[in-house]
């Protein structure tokens, strides 16, 4: 029986090894021109494709110096545009997502103004969605909201 599971894994490691250099070949980074000074100064991509999934970082919704959170629909609205640009790079749209996190600093506060703007722009059917309340996001007391999504955009090759 021990010699059993000894072939079993080994079958496995070679299986990772000899398709590992085509999981690597499929990985993409996807930097939407407007985003390439981001990427050059923070390091980290906007998108990346790995096979069918296109994982975007998050994207915050940050309000600018002369906007209050009384009034937060035009910072989620300028989010909402990033994730379609890095969607539209990808090759992709809202119907494509299959999975949202989205981390607001005031979750009680903020839900209601996010999910009305998510109500105007991501068509049926919906992506699965977690909100998470959080204290603190990258970019300051003005970044209130950040919105992570993953896509599902199968290749020419899957689709055989």
């Amino acid at each position: 029986m021990q010699h059993i599971k000894i072939l079993i894994t080994a079958m496995a490691a070679v299986f990772i090894l000899i398709n590992a250099p085509a999981v690597h070949a499929q990985k993409q980074v996807i930097i939407p021109e407007s985003l390439k000074e981001s990427y050059e100064n923070f390091r980290f991509a906007p998108a990346v494709r790995a096979g069918d999934m296109v994982y975007l970082s998050g994207v915050v919704a940050r309000l600018k110096d002369d906007e209050t959170d009384a009034d937060i629909r035009p910072a989620v609205i300028r989010a909402f545009e990033e994730i379609e640009m890095i969607l539209k790079a990808s090759g992709g749209d809202w119907s494509d997502v299959v999975d949202v996190t989205s981390y607001l600093t005031d979750l009680d506060k903020y839900v209601g103004p996010m999910w009305a703007v998510k109500e105007e722009r991501v068509p049926a059917p919906y992506p699965a969605w977690t909100a998470i309340g959080v204290s603190q996001l990258f970019g300051g007391e003005k970044a209130i909201i950040e919105i992570k999504v993953t896509a599902y955009l199968p290749t020419a090759d899957s689709e055989d």
